[in-house]
């Protein structure tokens, strides 16, 4: 079972640890098949032998985390985390892009990760508190950047691509009329996404869906049928609904110069950088910490031999 999963039971296995009992007449029945009983004393002592060793160790990195970031007088407020949390949530919508709600798209990632919402918000919330522990250091050169620059020119390169915006509505008569007064100039393509587009990113950006690459995909097709910027796509419809697309830019197969790209560079190396630097952090105040473990769980790997089956 990945760390997702096992996260995911960490709330669970804390409590079941500490109030377990193992007095049978004093336990409930948590389910039974064809009238055979399992009783909550057996389910527990399940949940802590399959999962208890990693949860605690999760527990224990958690604190030991948490008693340095107190030592070191950093404070990471909870505003910090609610902006940290909400704009990774938009990142996952955005790459995720299935057109549904934004709290829904969101709830089936975390669903798809085995991890609830408070799991990653404690996520979040020890990451910040590594990375404000090592942020000084994670500063990137300009050495380096012209370096990376040099020696990854293959990476770098850009694909051919059209920066397209969309509107996206549920049947083709309502696309068709929007598509209408956008180009009769009744209503700007902007403001057609903002009141009428099920796209909820675009319905915030003004439609734009950004960069797509040649493809197979309808949209993908349509907007290289697009020939100059501005042109506003005939109806296309996909698994999403029906889009009328506008050409925004286009963009030649090429490495960019570094000029173009040193910013962009920049943030990226940055934050390897401090990911990398923050997991050492993490590593060395495990290695610091004096952990004392007063109850023992079977290992992962002992767990996974004994379920192995010849």
């Amino acid at each position: 079972m990945n760390r997702n999963c096992l996260t995911a039971l960490l709330s669970i296995v804390a409590v079941v640890i500490i109030s377990a009992c193992p007095v049978r007449a004093a336990q409930t029945v948590v389910a039974d098949v064809n009238g055979e009983e399992i009783w909550e004393s057996e389910f527990i002592e399940t949940l802590k032998n399959r999962y208890g060793f990693l949860v605690l160790q999760s527990m224990i990195e958690a604190l030991a985390i948490r008693q340095e970031t107190d030592q070191r007088g950093i404070v990471i407020s909870p505003e910090q985390v609610n902006a940290r949390y909400e704009q990774a949530q938009q990142q996952i919508v955005n790459r995720t892009r299935s057109g549904g709600p934004s709290d829904e798209v969101f709830a089936v990632w975390l669903a798809q990760q085995h991890i609830n919402a408070e799991t990653f918000r404690e996520r979040i919330e020890l990451q910040m508190m590594l990375e404000a522990m090592v942020e000084d250091k994670a500063q990137v050169s300009e050495q380096e950047l012209r370096q990376y620059y040099d020696t990854h020119q293959d990476d770098l390169e850009q694909p051919e691509a059209m920066k397209i915006s969309h509107v996206c509505v549920t049947t083709p008569e309502k696309a068709e009329e929007i598509r209408s007064d956008i180009v009769a100039g009744r209503i700007t393509f902007a403001e057609a996404a903002r009141r009428y587009s099920i796209d909820p990113y675009g319905r915030d950006n003004k439609g734009l869906i950004g960069f797509v690459v040649r493809g197979e995909d309808a949209l993908q097709q349509a907007a290289f049928e697009l020939t100059q910027d501005g042109e506003i796509s005939p109806v296309v419809r996909t698994q999403m609904g029906y889009h009328i697309l506008q050409r925004e830019a286009y963009q030649e197969q090429a490495t960019p110069p570094f000029e173009e790209i040193r910013e962009e560079l920049k943030k990226r190396l940055s934050q390897a950088k401090l990911m990398q630097i923050a997991d050492e952090m993490r590593q060395a105040i495990l290695r610091t910490a004096q952990i004392n473990q007063h109850i023992q769980f079977p290992s992962p790997t002992q767990v996974s031999a004994s379920a192995a089956v010849p």
